[in-house]
């Protein structure tokens, strides 16, 4: 069984891409795909024009780190490095900079996502909205050429969402930078560019019909077809009816709450011949 299908997926620089699909339909997996954390069984991966599928463990490692930023839903920070050493990693990490200049370039990229004076802190000290921005800010540390985001906004209240959000959106639109952000959030998925459904391991432009609703409608035809079930639903109405002639007769209800009462019974039969076009059982005298 495959996780993916025929998957054929093209994100152009400086694109805001979205994928949204349930639990299982193959998101993570494409997304670990995309940033060289699994490779495929078949096909080819190019990130930037660069040919990945071949590359050693080594040298995509190597390449993750130059090329490719990451943010999880879980923030993913080092627990016992400030938010500037922990967006400094990256730099460090790929060789690009010294530690000098990692940490200014770190200032500044918490700058960019307005976290200058969360700098000194832990991230058990942040919020989780301010976790996720310096995930952000980390993910930016080596000026990327792709993004990767996987439901950045899972674990944030609403107003923390919206700040990451519109910190995403604005740096696409004037930043440039290219994201490709899985998630569940609709209001996620109406700030991006362009946005792909994902059901079964298969891509797909528009919305498809789920798994699920396909099989509600096929359950739902059993019942509409089955004239056993419909006696059992007026056989429930005709009990309880007797038991509001019951407690009509004991004065337990007003006459006016039973009226009331078996007129929408009434009116549930009605439908139920109409809709199955079966004869119900006589509800019998109603008055008491």
């Amino acid at each position: 069984m495959y996780a993916l299908k025929d998957v054929n997926l093209v994100v152009k620089r400086g694109e805001l891409v979205a994928i949204m699909g349930p639990s299982g339909s193959g998101k993570s997996t494409l997304l670990s795909i995309a940033g060289t954390l699994d490779k495929p069984t078949e096909g080819r991966v190019y990130v930037s024009g660069v040919d990945v599928t071949d590359m050693s463990e080594e040298e995509l490692a190597l390449f993750r780190s130059r090329h490719i930023g990451f943010v999880f839903q879980s923030y993913n920070l080092l627990s016992n490095f400030t938010a500037l050493e922990n967006v400094m990693v990256p730099m460090l990490v790929s060789g690009l900079y010294t530690v000098e200049e990692a940490r200014e370039r770190a200032r500044l990229l918490l700058k960019l996502v307005g976290l200058e004076d969360r700098a000194s802190r832990f991230p058990r000290q942040l919020s989780g909205g301010e976790q996720q921005r310096v995930a952000i800010a980390r993910a930016l540390a080596n000026d990327p050429d792709l993004v990767l985001m996987d439901e950045p906004t899972g674990n944030l209240d609403v107003a923390s969402a919206a700040r990451v959000v519109s910190l995403v959106k604005w740096l696409n639109e004037v930043y440039g930078q290219t994201f490709l952000v899985v998630t569940h959030d609709p209001e996620v998925a109406k700030a991006a560019g362009r946005t792909l459904y994902i059901r079964g391991g298969r891509l797909y432009e528009t919305p498809p019909s789920s798994a699920l609703t396909k099989r509600l409608e096929a359950e739902l035809s059993k019942y509409r077809c089955s004239p056993d079930l419909v006696q059992v639903q007026v056989k429930l109405l005709e009990l309880r009816v007797r038991s509001l002639k019951r407690l009509l007769s004991f004065g337990q209800i007003n006459r006016q709450d039973f009226e009331r009462e078996l007129a929408s019974i009434s009116s549930r039969i009605s439908a139920l011949e109409k809709e199955l076009k079966v004869s119900p059982h006589e509800l019998g005298e109603a008055n008491a």
